[in-house]
């Protein structure tokens, strides 16, 4: 789980899931401001390419469409709910190169 940079402190599953969608947010309990660092992004975009390995999996075994989406989309909810558990966050906001 992401911890705080400034007091140290373990943000909750709730409270990580915000950061989905933002690269910063500030800390629930000093009120800071906490930017993703740069390695869990490149982490987060990794695991999104993991919703294309169902396509090969489809075709090598002659599936469905519906299959496949279904796979896509199982993939993509477990991604959703495990991404706080790699976050870590950092003081400033980093570039990605």
């Amino acid at each position: 789980m992401p911890t705080c940079q400034n007091c140290g402190y373990i943000w909750r599953w709730k409270e990580a899931m915000r950061l989905i969608y933002r690269s910063k947010a500030t800390c629930p309990n000093c009120n800071t401001k906490q930017f993703l660092s740069a390695k869990s992004r490149k982490r987060s975009s990794y695991t999104s390419i993991l919703v294309v390995i169902p396509l090969g999996i489809t075709t090598i075994y002659n599936l469905s469409l519906w299959v496949y989406l279904g796979f896509s989309f199982g993939i993509l909810v477990l991604i959703l709910l495990l991404s706080p558990f790699y976050y870590t966050l950092s003081h400033e906001e980093e570039p990605l190169w």
